[in-house]
């Protein structure tokens, strides 16, 4: 019986030619949506090669006699473009890819401005991953609203009641139906442009690569089956074919749409983060006064040059072997960045604190479950940017302490103008090298998110069940 349904249901789809279409829609907007990023992403690794080519061999030829004054020429670093971002863009819109280092400033990921033209990024930009997670649902949705009221508009349900197929079996057959035939479009259009991304870069596959390409169809199927379990479900209790599809367009606007802009809201609302403004504010007062205000910075140095005197035992500045103006700038600067981690992690906190809104939420949505998984398998969500940040951060103190320190110790003294640095000094200093989130730190991130994905399916497969006698009913 499951078979003869199963082919009737392969039959109907024939007739109406519903499916040759949806295929075709289907990889036509993800060939736009491809279309529109493989050059992008070309293009930007283009350019960062040669501006990070540019800086490196500028600084590598930098003429500047006092290590100091180059912390004050400083450089630049970027965030590395990944393949994967391609497919789902998530927060580099919003978070930036440049960073500039120079002594006495703790610089953020500079923005690209906001063009008019641009406006449209307020409503999501058309990616691979967008065409997944919010119009091929809307598709589902369309394709399953009816297959369970039209047999009953039809007249056929009562006759295949007759012959024995019960509700059970007839809402199982449609939805293994649906389930092979949406995923089967899904794995086509996905075994047809993630490859092709690897094919447009011109560099061979790695392992990660191919893990997290297998996870995020994985994760992407688990999605699409829930949305076509959901369809059945409803037409299954619906009245008839109109009030179907209100219910499951309302479903997605509710899942889709509105939650997705309402838990930031939420989260905003009760966690609020204080302006660029304010915090910098903060962090200068802290910096001149103390982090508790009862340090202020000209205690610490003449602290530190009492400290620094008793070391090398003399008595006068003049008499030490070092340059105590430059120990005294990297002590500040030590300072500074300690202020500034202490900052930075509570504005993180409070970003977390927000994000674990839309995360609780998540267990009710597998939108924002798919768009927070999918984000984190690419590398563009926001650990993986908090991640970078951190290591652009410790970068550049190192780097900054690296030119304190061999002006300090380097065979200089205090207020010696004469002294230089030999040129080739700056070309031993270590590039900036990033290496990202492993996928288990990312699975282990995701955890919470995967699991309620995961549990989605035999609850939908659970409930259908039930509501098969009421279905019967009808």
């Amino acid at each position: 019986m499951f078979i003869i349904l199963a082919t009737k249901e392969w039959q109907q789809v024939l007739r109406n030619h519903t499916l040759p279409a949806a295929v075709i829609a289907l990889l036509v907007m993800l060939g736009i949506a491809f279309a529109g990023v493989c050059g992008r992403y070309n293009r930007l690794q283009e350019e960062r090669a040669a501006a990070n080519t540019h800086f490196r061999q500028q600084w590598e030829q930098l003429q500047v006699g006092d290590p100091h004054s180059a912390a004050h020429f400083g450089t630049y670093i970027f965030k590395p473009v990944t393949l994967l971002s391609s497919f789902d863009k998530g927060l580099d819109n919003l978070t930036g890819y440049t960073m500039r280092v120079e002594a006495h400033a703790q610089h953020s990921m500079a923005m690209p401005g906001l063009r008019p033209a641009d406006s449209y990024l307020r409503f999501g930009e058309l990616t691979m991953a967008g065409v997944l997670q919010l119009f091929f649902p809307l598709f589902i949705l369309f394709s399953c609203f009816n297959s369970y009221t039209q047999e009953k508009t039809s007249g056929t349900l009562r006759l295949l009641l007759l012959q024995g197929a019960g509700p059970a079996v007839l809402l199982n057959s449609k939805a293994a139906f649906n389930l092979l035939i949406v995923n089967s479009m899904l794995l086509l259009g996905l075994l047809v442009y993630l490859p092709a991304l690897f094919i447009i870069a011109g560099r061979p596959v790695t392992g990660t690569d191919l893990l997290r390409m297998l996870l995020l169809i994985i994760c992407y199927a688990v999605y699409s089956s829930i949305f076509v379990l959901v369809g059945i479900l409803v037409s299954a209790i619906a009245k008839n074919a109109r009030q179907s599809l209100i219910i499951v367009l309302g479903i997605w606007l509710l899942w889709n749409v509105l939650m997705p802009r309402l838990t930031p809201v939420i989260g905003q609302a009760l966690y609020p983060l204080p302006s660029r403004y304010a915090v910098q504010e903060k962090i200068e007062k802290a910096i001149k006064m103390g982090i508790d205000g009862n340090a202020p910075r000209e205690s610490r140095q003449a602290q530190l040059t009492q400290e620094v005197l008793k070391k090398y035992h003399v008595t006068s500045v003049e008499q030490l072997p070092v340059n105590l103006t430059a120990i005294l700038m990297q002590a500040n600067e030590d300072y500074a960045q300690m202020v500034y981690d202490t900052y930075a992690a509570k504005t993180d906190s409070i970003i977390r604190l927000q994000n674990n809104i839309t995360r609780y939420a998540a267990c009710l949505n597998p939108y924002l479950a798919i768009r927070s998984i999918s984000m984190a398998l690419c590398g563009t969500d926001y650990d993986h940017q908090w991640h970078f940040d951190k290591a652009a951060r410790q970068y550049r103190n190192t780097f900054i302490r690296c030119l304190n320190n061999e002006l300090a110790y380097g065979g200089s003294k205090t207020d010696d103008a004469t002294w230089k640095v030999d040129p080739r000094f700056y070309s031993t200093l270590p590039a900036f090298r990033y290496q990202p989130l492993t996928t288990a730190n990312v699975l282990y991130s995701q955890r919470l998110l995967l699991l309620s994905l995961l549990l989605w399916l035999p609850g939908s497969v659970l409930l259908l069940n039930r509501v098969a006698r009421y279905a019967q009913a009808q």
